[in-house]
């Protein structure tokens, strides 16, 4: 009985004095959840100690699940996700628009890809003449990459849209 108290101490103590060592984005080896709020990325041993915090809490698997206890992803995955999801769900109208060169889903997608409003002509007269080539490939996400591969090959568009290079 006097170990557990002792580590249950310890515990305490330990997330008590390293509350001023978190960084705000990072995590080491042990993963995301509150052994990443105590401890941070530090290294070592106390990776262990953020392993046994993480597990017994449940807060790894809960701050994946909500996006919390430093578990959300990064900027970039956010924005592919964003992508993936805007072309899964708006195929067939994004193919009409694109073929126009006009559109609200086309507009809609392009700031998906992170083009800039001076740019956004341009982006679209790229993807309405590259229409045949983006849509020969099957599936939401070939035609994704294929579009972002189109933006990527003109320097304006490549340039002013900053979500094509991920």
């Amino acid at each position: 009985m006097k170990q557990l108290g002792l580590g249950l101490g310890l515990m305490i103590a330990i997330f008590a004095t390293s509350a001023s060592v978190v960084q705000a984005a990072g995590y080491g080896m042990a993963g995301c959840g509150l052994g990443a709020i105590a401890l941070g990325n530090s290294k070592g041993i106390i990776q262990v100690v953020a392993t046994t915090l993480n597990a017994s809490s449940g807060s790894q698997t809960f701050g994946i699940t909500s996006g919390t206890s430093n578990c959300a992803g990064s900027a970039e995955s956010a924005a592919i996700q964003t992508q993936k999801d805007f072309i899964a769900n708006n195929l067939a109208p994004l193919s009409k628009e694109m073929a126009q060169g006009k559109g609200e889903t086309l507009s809609a997608f392009t700031h998906t890809l992170g083009c800039a409003p001076s740019v956004e002509v341009a982006a679209h007269n790229q993807l309405q003449k590259s229409h045949g080539k983006i849509f020969v490939s099957p599936g939401a996400y070939a035609i994704l990459e294929s579009a972002k591969s189109e933006l990527r090959s003109n320097s304006e568009t490549a340039a002013g849209c900053k979500h094509v290079s991920i």
